[in-house]
């Protein structure tokens, strides 16, 4: 499910400043019940009328020039961990993005992270 905008954010406050119960502002607003009661509980206790991520939830996109850029990030050193190539584009490109951005990222790049080994191949078993 998408976050609120601001814009549904402001009407169900309205909503609830009209007096109406929480029943009744999740089924104006056609939204779950806990949606609407924590919009609510936000503003009450913090004054916020703004969703959480300015990007409302949604995936942060990259030009093609900056997705090469990732590419030669995971090429460069390609046994970094997600976590590891995520501050470096956000050093980089100055994107803060999460693990799980980047995973998608690199399926869709077609890349792979491969471990380097650290002891060196078996000669007597077959791995």
């Amino acid at each position: 499910m998408e976050a609120f905008t601001r814009r549904e954010r402001r009407k169900i406050i309205s909503l609830y400043q009209s007096g109406l119960e929480t029943e009744d502002v999740a089924q104006q607003m056609g939204a779950s019940l806990s949606g609407v009661r924590r919009v609510w509980q936000q503003f009450r206790e913090e004054g916020r009328d703004e969703p959480a991520f300015a990007n409302c939830g949604r995936k942060p996109t990259l030009t093609d020039e900056q997705m090469q850029e990732v590419r030669r990030i995971v090429e460069e050193k390609p046994d970094r961990f997600v976590r590891e190539i995520a501050e470096e584009v956000e050093r980089r490109l100055g994107v803060v993005v999460r693990r799980q951005t980047v995973g998608r990222w690199l399926s869709k790049l077609g890349l792979t992270r491969k471990k380097s080994r650290s002891t060196p191949l078996s000669s007597s078993v077959r791995t």
